[in-house]
């Protein structure tokens, strides 16, 4: 038995006893232990007793269920019972698990059935040591089998669809008729689309034999449930169960197949009262407001357990809270928590009223915090306060209720140790006002790691001051808190590391050793200057590659030289000839391969270049520099994509995204529209605010989305009426489906399409129209005319219908809108995120305070955040009138709007007033008062300490003016750190001075060059050293026909 984690039999003694006793105290023993019997575990698997092994599993479960970001260390060599057993554990762990750890226990699980069922390996995983006596196995190996898909369970969903393709029907059906088959497609959250087809495809076809069958196993299907296409034979009943099972679809394709089953219940059973009702609990949101105007408030409540679980547009769940709620006032706290999602429609007006009685420390209130708005959740705190203090408030709350606390009522919380910071989602001002307030500049290893989400107010001034014993432990555990570092945390933990480790010894990296590259965390390690890159030894190789297999680039501007840098050394790593390169080579670069140009591809023999080009599939983005040329080379290989295959198109459609031209030219097919909304699902959501240009991870998406309206708009192939609508798509007018379908995309009718719309069509669409922000002026205008038309005239609408009709009301003149009843703050905040002018704001506050007799100087806190950007439409003197101790409360809220610059600098100095002078504000004061910061002057600019800029939100950047940012000197314009640097505007750039310049490219992370051009002038580019990749607007590219690097030079006066 090894020793190398700790005397085996005495680890083992101390688990068995933690597992026998009972004591609640027992969990943080249990706790320090699980890391060593993990160790344990992975270094003494072949030598474990099963008693043994199931100890050393049990007292490791801690340690998964938290696993640092990175790759897991798992066993090698398993025995069957030992697979089952770990893989069983790993199963129950899954929704605690990261998708890198995942997809690597995924990858690995595969591996350990190969040797131990087939007794081959597969590519070898980095850092796995295969049986050396195995043969390499077969590509065509049937590897799941009936008993192994039970022993993966959750984990089969990461598998490519290619693989259940191959399965045999007997292993197939036997595994679906198994209980294992339920759970594995159960809870495992976003599904591939393509796979969770073809499992569905395969199951319908070659194991269930008639409808009634299928009902019989309707329950087993899982997510699997949300993909289900033919609903044409399906009956009431039918539909019913199938309605049942789709609560928790996300997919695009699984609104309209609710939307579709719900008219056929209706349109055989009718509207009666059970029949909404059950639908009411089923198919949520697919109810139009009559329908739910229908069911008895009794019904209702006896159904609140799953109607709490639906996602309601603020229409509906208004109408059911009022139904609930009845008006109700005040309302008992413990009345709300069964309330679930319809907890939404709450007023405003009612939760300030909810005292703390049945609430206050109540297992439920996380849960419906979540479900509330900002305003909700502020009303809600004022109704908290009213009978229980301030530290009672703080103490007991969490989730989304926390994160709108102001930094005053955490002042007075009592907040002192770490202790009460870990496990709890603080934004990041809060972050940055407790640790400053606990730490101070002190910054311990052990702290960082109870710090949680609150490591967002870790200062580069507290990481610059560590002692140098302590550096490489307080990055290593920084780098475990990835989802909360900022990419100014990250360079300043990565300059920290660097600096210490080169005091060390001179050339340290030159002559760097295994073992001390392997105490690099591989976050940092990108970060190491590029000459550094290219000279680290060879002997270090496995190790490098290792690392660069473990991370992301997403912290590395897009003209990063260090990409160029990184991909050259891992390259030279492998130690070959491009035309020698292997697929497993391949898959050793990790994201790496997003960043190979064409040039390099085109080296590669057929085998590795199909490997690289589906392995670019899975890239976040490709940049356009290299994205044209990769897209010719995928049609050499593929052919035209007009010509692709179902399979085909699977496999490489994000490979589309690259060229808008081909994929807005594909041709009719009836699956296109199925395969690109897969697409579309298979990517993450586009982060909010979007990032800037140096650090986009998302390819544009308007031709896709462009695409699939027409494809939802014109399904048929091409025939003479078809033709005849497209020459004159006046012809066709929407339809309810196909607005509930298309969502964002309904941008995309024509402003006649709009006006042709029927009057019921209208009326139960116009919550779905009402969501679209970036209608045309024209297409507003049409929206208008047929409000006006099935609603009358807009003076008389209710307030119900404002609400429906959303950012459709954006096509309201300024006289309309301030004619509108509107008396709720909850229908403004709702109102906020459309895109407003500023006589369209001015006039909704204006009729708001008419109607409610409210005036500037009666708004408190919960109204200012209610307001929303309506409070950009306060006079001058109104902004003046703001009570301080309300502003001071509301402060974060109101720094999230976007106002005109003169409404800025008059809340500029409602700021001045609660926090003083300009050089003495804090990190966490210029973060909680956002995007007010451009509203400072030049002089105040100035005034700024460096450390605090780093605090700045992004979204206030391009507001500031020119000619102000210009006045920032070089040393605050580098203390602005990568996040920050990358948001100054073309116009900003042009105010600067040359020193101001390069100073802003050393804190964007890349070498600045201005180039003199006498015609044009564009933004600076930033231009490597060598080579490297530049950004989009670019003055023209060497095509890469040769392996040759760009220069590409943007132009600036």
């Amino acid at each position: 038995m090894t020793e190398k984690a700790m005397n085996c039999s005495n680890l083992l003694h101390m688990i068995q006893m933690m597992r026998n006793c009972m004591d609640g105290s027992v969990c943080f023993m249990r706790a320090f232990v699980a890391p060593l019997s993990w160790e344990a575990l992975v270094m003494n698997v072949t030598d474990l007793s099963p008693e043994d092994f199931t100890l050393l599993l049990w007292g490791a479960e801690p340690y998964l269920q938290n696993v640092p970001s990175p790759l897991l260390t798992l066993p090698q060599q398993l025995q069957p019972a030992q697979l089952t057993e770990i893989m069983k554990l790993f199963n129950e762990l899954f929704t605690s698990l990261s998708l890198g750890h995942r997809v690597h226990i995924c990858h690995w699980a595969k591996q350990q059935v190969a040797q131990n069922y087939f007794n081959c390996t597969l590519d070898p995983l980095l850092g796995s040591k295969p049986k050396s006596q195995s043969e390499h196995c077969p590509a065509t190996m049937e590897w799941l089998r009936a008993d192994v898909m039970e022993v993966m369970g959750r984990f089969l969903t990461l598998l490519p669809s290619s693989e259940f393709e191959a399965v045999p029907k007997e292993e197939l059906c036997l595994f679906f008729l198994s209980p294992s088959f339920p759970n594995a497609f159960s809870g495992v959250g976003p599904i591939t689309p393509s796979l969770a087809r073809t499992v569905l495809r395969r199951v319908m076809e070659e194991c269930v034999h008639d409808n009634q069958q299928l009902l019989q196993h309707l329950g087993r299907l899982g997510s699997l449930a949300c993909f289900y296409s033919d609903v044409s034979f399906l009956n009431a009943f039918f539909s019913k169960a199938l309605l049942s099972k789709l609560s928790e679809c996300g997919n695009t394709e699984s609104s309209k197949l609710k939307k579709e089953l719900v008219m056929r219940v209706v349109s055989e059973e009718g509207h009666s009262v059970a029949t909404l009702l059950q639908l009411a609990a089923t198919a949520t949101s697919t109810l139009s407001l009559p329908q739910l105007a229908l069911l008895p408030a009794p019904a209702l409540r006896d159904a609140l357990s799953s109607l709490g679980r639906a996602r309601w547009h603020p229409a509906q769940a208004r109408m059911l809270a009022d139904m609930l709620l009845q008006g109700t006032q005040p309302v008992p706290g413990q009345e709300l928590l069964p309330l679930g999602s319809v907890v939404r429609g709450v007023g405003s007006a009612v939760l300030r009223t909810v005292g703390p009685q049945g609430l206050l420390g109540s297992d439920g209130l996380n849960t419906l915090s979540q479900e509330l708005s900002e305003l909700q959740r502020t009303a809600l705190l004022e109704g908290l306060h009213s009978n229980a203090s301030v530290s009672e408030v703080v103490q007991c709350v969490s989730g989304p209720l926390l994160s709108s606390l102001s930094l005053t009522a955490l002042s007075q919380a009592h907040l002192q140790t770490v202790d009460q910071l870990e496990g709890r989602n603080w934004t990041r001002a809060q972050s940055a006002f407790l640790v400053k307030k606990i730490l101070g500049k002190t910054l311990r290893p052990e702290d960082i790691g109870r710090l949680g989400s609150a490591v967002q107010g870790v200062t580069c001034e507290m990481i610059d001051s560590v002692n140098e014993t302590e550096v490489l432990a307080v990055v290593q555990t920084l780098t475990q808190s990835t989802a909360w570092l900022s990419k100014t945390q990250v360079r300043c933990a990565a300059n920290k590391l660097f600096q210490s480790l080169e005091s060390k010894r001179e050339n340290y990296f030159t002559n760097i050793t295994d073992p001390e590259l392997s105490t690099i965390p591989a976050l940092l390690l990108l970060h190491l200057p590029p000459e550094k890159i290219a000279a680290l030894p060879d002997a270090v190789c496995p190790c490098f590659l290792e690392k660069m297999s473990q991370t992301d680039l997403s912290s590395l501007p897009h003209t990063s030289i260090s990409r160029l840098r990184l991909t050259d050394r891992a390259l030279s790593c492998l130690g070959k000839n491009l035309s020698a390169v292997t697929p497993a080579d391949i898959a050793s670069l990790g994201p790496l391969v997003c960043e190979l140009g064409a040039w390099r591809l085109s080296g590669l023999a057929p085998d590795a270049l199909n490997a690289t080009l589906l392995s670019l599939t899975k890239c976040p983005r490709i940049h356009p520099i290299f994205s044209g040329a990769i897209f010719e080379l995928v049609r050499a290989t593929y052919g035209d994509p007009s010509d692709w295959s179902l399979s085909t198109m699977t496999s490489l459609g994000p490979l589309l995204l690259t060229n808008d031209s081909a994929l807005m030219s594909l041709p009719y097919k009836p699956w296109l529209k199925m395969a690109l909304s897969d697409l579309l699902d298979s990517l993450p959501p586009a982060p909010s605010p979007p990032p800037p240009e140096e650090f986009i991870t998302q390819p544009d998406l308007s031709a896709l989305h462009q695409k699939l309206f027409s494809l939802s708009t014109t399904p048929a192939p091409p025939s003479s009426r078809v033709q005849q609508w497209m020459e004159d798509p006046s012809l066709k007018e929407p339809m309810l489906l196909a607005i509930e379908e298309l969502g964002e995309r309904n941008v995309h009718w024509t402003p006649d399409q709009l006006l042709s719309m029927c009057t019921k069509t209208f009326a139960e669409g116009v919550s779905k129209l009402g969501q679209v922000r970036n209608y045309s002026p024209q297409q507003l205008q049409a929206l208008r005319s047929k409000t006006i038309q099935v609603w009358g005239p807009l003076n008389s609408l209710t307030e119900l219908q404002v609400l429906q009709l959303g950012c459709v009301s954006q096509g309201f003149s300024p006289s309309e809108l301030q004619e509108l009843n509107i008396t709720s703050l909850d229908t403004l905040e709702l109102l906020s995120p459309c895109s407003w002018d500023q006589a369209q704001r001015e006039a909704l506050l204006r009729g708001f305070m008419n109607g409610t007799g409210l005036t500037a100087g009666a708004l408190g806190a919960v109204e200012m955040v209610g307001l929303g950007q309506f409070i950009c439409g306060l006079s001058p003197q109104e902004a003046e009138q703001l009570n301080t101790d309300a502003f001071r409360e509301a402060l974060a809220a109101v720094g999230r709007v976007q106002c005109t610059q003169d409404m800025a600098e008059r809340l500029k100095e409602k700021v001045l007033v609660l926090f003083g002078e300009v050089g003495n504000w804090t990190e966490a004061q210029v973060n909680t008062m956002g995007n007010i910061i451009a509203g400072l002057n030049a002089s105040e600019l100035q005034r700024l300490k460096p450390a605090v800029l780093p605090f700045i939100v992004q979204t206030a950047i391009p507001l500031i003016p020119p000619e102000r940012l210009a006045a920032f000197s070089p040393s605050q314009l580098q203390a602005l750190g990568p996040d920050n640097a990358a948001m100054v505007t073309d116009a900003q750039h042009k105010a600067l001075a040359l020193e101001q310049y390069v100073a802003l490219g050393k804190a964007l992370g890349v070498t600045y060059v201005r180039v003199e051009v006498a015609t044009t002038v564009k933004q600076p580019m930033p231009v490597p050293a060598k080579a490297g990749s530049s950004r989009l607007g670019i003055m023209g590219a060497v095509v890469y026909l040769q392996p040759l690097l760009l220069l590409l030079l943007r132009y600036v006066q």
